[in-house]
């Protein structure tokens, strides 16, 4: 895969193996954890003389059950405690950081094939 100029590989693990590069679906969690991490960022480095680290996690939680919700957990860790007024605005930050609004608000794929191009 490329974009501007970067070259990325995407691969599924086959038979046991880790495979070649991330799977399409870490791609996409990995997305909303960097563009939370740097959202958030951007809003410490301007409010704060120094705001710490900011580490994100991302779950993916497929349904045990049917009818169970399938949804991301997003986990994020500061290592400075922010006042909690603070940690509200940057809860809001997080919910309006702009993959996150992607994944919320692109709730369906239109899916067409073209000819040779």
């Amino acid at each position: 895969m490329t974009t501007r100029g970067f070259t990325f590989v995407a691969d599924e693990p086959h038979n046991g193996a880790v495979g070649d590069g991330p799977t399409p679906t870490e791609y996409l969690l990995m997305a909303l954890a960097s563009c939370t991490a740097q959202t958030l960022r951007q809003y410490v480095d301007y409010k704060f003389d120094t705001a710490g680290d900011i580490t994100v996690e991302i779950d993916y939680h497929e349904p045990q059950q049917e009818g169970a919700e399938r949804y991301l957990q997003r986990t994020i860790t500061l290592s400075e405690e922010p006042d909690p007024d603070d940690l509200k605005v940057m809860h809001d930050i997080a919910e309006r950081s702009p993959v996150t609004l992607l994944i919320q608000f692109a709730w369906s794929v239109r899916t067409e094939f073209v000819g040779r191009r």
